[in-house]
């Protein structure tokens, strides 16, 4: 139904008007009796100390400002992830900043960090009730002053603001290509927050590094570093990209669209070579949550197979809808069954 009578609707509007109005009626999930789940032991898994029902995650991205923690269960999602959430409320880069690439099932964005900020955020994940355990992204704000220390002292506001809320981890986004220089452009100023940040993190909430899967190896091998010198709980191995390389969508139409991050489909080979970087390097306590061009139960078994522990999505849910997560678990527990070499248990689907 979604990819024959709603996806057609949704893809006449202005992208960024679409997902705007996906936001103003997810809230109505929570008056449905239906939900688009797949229950399955096999799924069972555990992320920092954190029990998730599935390893299928929502990315950040979707829900920046922490409106929809509530009904985020009703898609089938182990869990959610808020964010990017920045220290200051901004607007963003210009109009128009999101692009779709149908015959790439591919998004390319360039909002710019967008949001409400991290004080009205905070405020509102502190009368929430999580529906699921929920991760927290955090990036430097948008804006070109705040560069350098102010960077430094903009994200850990951001953290002061979000360490008491009952997360199940955050993460710092490490690397934004639709920002002034991204979030963190050295690697002693990710070392110098880090610090920083375990310092001030008083109720032990385990911290992630969001990592680019256009980063080299040598800033690969950096950062992997500089988590296990402060006793980092892992990495989010992908982000969008800068490249363009492989795309079925015409030059031309991609000269026309410019800069931006590039998700969804096309990103899949970048960011396995990541997770299969940082699972040979990082430490065995440390977990991985890998993102990028995942939209079925093989692409996320592969995932898991190559050092992941959890995975997530977005851009799936733009060209397959909401039933693409009930899907992808589907289909990953079959696999996961069949490698333990047991019969396909009596899954419960609803």
């Amino acid at each position: 139904m979604y990819e024959t009578l709603i996806r057609p609707a949704l893809f006449k509007m202005d992208p960024e008007r679409a997902h705007d109005l996906v936001h103003k009626l997810a809230p109505l999930l929570a008056l449905s009796p239906f939900r688009f789940e797949f229950q399955s032991p096999h799924l069972s898994t555990k992320l920092s100390g954190t029990v998730l029902k599935n390893p299928v995650g929502l990315a950040a991205g979707f829900d920046k400002n922490g409106r929809l923690v509530e009904v985020a269960d009703r898609l089938g999602f182990g869990f959610v992830e808020v964010g990017s959430v920045c220290a200051r409320s901004t607007g963003g880069n210009p109009k128009p900043r999101l692009f779709r690439l149908p015959a790439d099932e591919a998004v390319i964005n360039r909002l710019g960090l967008n949001g409400d900020g991290a004080q009205v955020v905070a405020s509102r994940l502190a009368s929430a009730r999580f529906a699921l355990p929920t991760g927290l992204n955090i990036a430097k704000t948008n804006l070109p002053e705040v560069q350098g220390d102010k960077a430094i002292e903009d994200v850990l506001t951001t953290f002061d603001y979000v360490k008491a809320l009952p997360l199940a981890y955050v993460a710092f986004n490490a690397s934004c290509p639709n920002t002034h220089e991204g979030i963190i452009n050295e690697r002693q100023q990710l070392n110098d927050i880090m610090s920083e940040v375990q310092e001030r993190n008083n109720a032990g909430l385990p911290v992630f590094i969001k990592m680019s899967p256009d980063s080299s190896d040598e800033l690969v091998e950096d950062i992997v570093a500089i988590a296990s010198t402060h006793g980092l709980a892992g990495f989010i191995c992908g982000n969008t990209s800068v490249s363009r390389d492989g795309l079925k969508t015409s030059a031309s139409r991609i000269s026309e669209i410019g800069n931006g991050g590039l998700s969804g489909k096309p990103l899949k080979a970048k960011a396995f070579k990541l997770v299969q970087r940082v699972a040979k390097i990082k430490t065995t306590e440390q977990q991985i949550i890998a993102c990028g061009g995942i939209s079925s139960g093989r692409d996320a078994f592969e995932f898991l197979e190559a050092g992941a522990t959890a995975v997530q999505l977005y851009t799936a849910l733009v060209y397959h809808g909401p039933a693409v997560v009930s899907q992808i678990n589907r289909e990953l527990s079959a696999f996961l069954s069949a490698r333990k070499n047991v019969p396909p248990d009596m899954a419960v689907s609803s």
